[in-house]
């Protein structure tokens, strides 16, 4: 079972955690050793791929335990937002229905306590604490991986809940070999908010450059619940687009920039985490959130034994405006992240050994242009700069035996919107392993330790009820651990996992006490059953999650940046193809069981809720497989719920938004 903190803290534990962060830095100085020891050797043996991963049903890549999700998923999902992403991964769990409110949970740890990257690019989401933290358009993703808890060093900083990769698209996955342009367009109608959304992808290839451009834009109302209510605020205006420029050169060098933009603006709650606040006379009130992010990266895809080489500099940006909170004060935040990571792999015989550094310099700015009760208006501001050296080594000992382990270094410098100045230093360590007992069962587990730094705090609200005091602001810590199996039986697939993950002094971003801290542990199990038959699958998933916060059980409304209540969730899904005539259906499901955990704060048990939706579609031969005709009936038994980890689902205080009733989703694609 997964150990508690006193048992996480043992001489025993301890000293196998020190040793882990011996040998990681160990290995981030050595890798010259390890090339030396090996290259006397004739013999080399095939690294073990990234084995498939809980829940997923086609090819995945990363640790045992965690959650990858590739193309072909995102595309049979047909994702709106990033929460449809997730649908069918009951340890990954997305609140809110809009995108500007959603915010992702990992075994019950928000995703500001990850190392999250989109394309390389670092996300930095601490602008405001009522908006969400993955306002990402989906519809261009190629895949997401997800290292739950134990996360390996090469992953980057801070990544005190594990790390998240999204990765979008080239033109190389738009074009078939030997296409020199197409692309892609597609126009939906949403039955529910009686709106439309549109799509366009272009993309073109000549000799060793390819280029890509991409653009959505959507004009959404206001959608109803399952009562038929109209939920204010919820109408979706949004627009994005996203380029990339490519260049491969006959050696197998690949330069490639990138530029993204996302533009969310619309009438919202002041708070827009919030359907409403009862008692409160605030009207909703016009709100923007901008991203923008650009970046240059380098690869070698035809790499050798000693020259792996990966290098990429990226930029990102975010601002929110927020004209009028609670008709008083005007707050604005700006959040810009400049990252970067140069690294090496090289093969040493047994398996890969990736080293490299790695850095980032964050800026936040922002507050009121009234203080409610600092007495002083302004905008702040507060920066923070890492650099990390990093190594990580994947090796198969055997044809049976599989380890992963390495380590980091972090030096950080911060300081505060007073002057105040913090220079920290910390060790990260991992070890994970896998074992084949027999041809169809595998045994994995991991553990490691991670070292936090210090965060940005909440820009949006700098000094706004009072000033902000770093008196006693220390880095935080986590240490995490898994123990899980794996058994194939011919068209079958059992995955099992327990996982426990304790962050010590968890920070508060909202609080002008920057020292506010929490203790956030949680704990729980993960099991999926895949059955596949030649044309389709059905799959099961479940977790049992329970998080506390300084032993107490979290308030979603007071627990921002933190962790919320899971308690017990199953999705199931399927799917069928009926090749002959061009036509695949499927659906998926959710089923959140009652939970009172929320009793101990005073409020009301969480209900059961069950939903379900359906989708078919059809690629007529007639047409030349070049167009693709859907229709999604999503939440088709009209329920009225608040999805499990929406905020304010725990607080009687509080109108949190109930999902969308019955929608019907009607699309036609072109490739092109």
């Amino acid at each position: 079972m997964p150990q508690s903190p006193s048992q996480i803290s043992s001489p025993r534990v301890s000293s196998l955690l020190c040793s882990t962060l011996l040998a990681g830095v160990a290995l981030s100085v050595l890798p010259t050793v390890a090339l030396a020891q090996t290259a006397d050797t004739d013999e080399t043996e095939t690294v073990t791929q990234p084995i498939e991963v809980t829940a997923s049903a086609g090819a995945a890549s990363g640790l045992a335990g965690g959650v990858s999700i590739d193309q072909e998923e995102i595309d049979r999902q047909n994702p709106q937002t990033i929460k449809d992403v997730f649908a069918n991964e009951p340890s990954v769990q997305s609140g809110g229905p809009t995108a500007i409110s959603q915010k992702v949970y990992i075994q019950g740890i928000e995703n500001t306590k990850l190392n999250v990257q989109v394309d390389g690019t670092r996300q930095v989401d601490s602008t405001f604490h009522h908006i969400g933290t993955a306002i990402i358009d989906p519809a261009m993703l190629k895949s997401v991986d997800v290292e739950s808890g134990v996360s390996p060093a090469d992953a980057g900083p801070n990544a005190l809940g594990g790390s998240m990769f999204y990765e979008t698209r080239d033109a190389r996955d738009i074009l078939e070999n030997g296409e020199s342009f197409g692309g892609w367009a597609k126009l939906q109608y949403n039955s529910n908010t009686q709106g439309f959304a549109e799509w366009l992808t272009l993309a073109g290839q000549h000799e060793n450059v390819e280029a890509l451009a991409y653009i959505k834009n959507s004009n959404q109302g206001n959608y109803e619940d399952g009562d038929g209510n109209e939920v204010t605020g919820t109408a979706d205006g949004s627009e994005s687009g996203l380029g990339k420029l490519a260049f491969t050169g006959n050696d197998g060098g690949r330069f490639e920039v990138f530029a993204s933009h996302l533009v969310d603006e619309g009438v919202r709650p002041v708070r827009p985490n919030f359907a409403s606040l009862p008692g409160r006379t605030t009207q909703p009130q016009w709100l923007s959130y901008t991203d923008t992010s650009v970046g240059i990266s380098y690869v070698d895809e035809m790499p050798t034994d000693m020259l792996a080489p990966e290098f990429s500099l990226n930029y990102s940006k975010t601002h929110l405006d927020v004209p009028k909170l609670d008709d008083t004060t005007h707050i604005e935040s700006e959040i810009e992240t400049l990252n970067g990571k140069a690294a090496n792999t090289f093969d040493v015989g047994m398996g890969d050994l990736t080293a490299g550094v790695d850095f980032y310099h964050d800026e936040a700015t922002g507050g009121g242009d009234t203080a409610r009760s600092a007495g002083q208006a302004g905008r702040f501001t507060e920066t923070s700069t890492n650099i990390g050296v990093f190594s990580q080594a994947r090796l198969s000992l055997t044809d049976r035996w599989r380890v992963s382990f390495g380590g980091r270094g972090d030096q950080q410098w911060f300081e505060g919107i007073d002057g105040t100045d913090f220079s920290e230093f910390g060790l990260s360590g991992n070890a994970n392993t896998e074992f084949d007992v027999t041809d169809n069962v595998m045994a994995y587990g991991g553990f490691g330790t991670t070292f936090g730094g210090l965060p940005l705090g909440e820009s949006a609200i700098y000094n706004y009820s009072a000033i902000w005091d770093y008196t006693g602001f220390s880095p935080s810590r986590s240490y995490n651990a898994k123990l899980g199996s794996r058994v194939t039986l011919q068209d079958w697939a059992f995955d099992g996992n327990l996982f426990y993950n304790l962050i010590d002094e968890s920070h508060d971003l909202s609080t002008s006490d920057r020292n506010t801290t929490v203790d956030l542990d949680t704990r729980g199990v993960n099991l999926s059953a895949t059955y596949t038959y030649g044309p389709g699958y059905v799959r099961a998933g479940y977790t049992h999650t329970n998080v506390k916060s300084d032993g107490a059980v979290p308030v979603s409304t007071s627990a921002s940046y933190q962790g919320v209540i899971v308690g017990d969730i199953i999705n199931i899904d399927a799917a069928h193809s009926f090749d002959a005539y061009g036509v695949r259906v499927g659906g998926n499901s959710e089923l959140a069981l009652s939970d009172d955990s929320p009793e101990d704060n005073g409020s009301d048990e969480l209900d059961t809720y069950f939903v379900a939706n359906l989708y078919a579609e059809w690629v007529p031969d007639t047409l030349n497989n070049a167009v693709t005709l859907r229709v999604d009936a999503l939440n088709i038994f009209d329920r009225d719920y608040v999805a499990r980890t929406t905020t304010g689902y725990d607080n009687s205080n509080v109108e949190p938004y109930h999902e969308p009733g019955r929608t019907f989703l009607v699309s036609a694609k072109v490739d092109f």
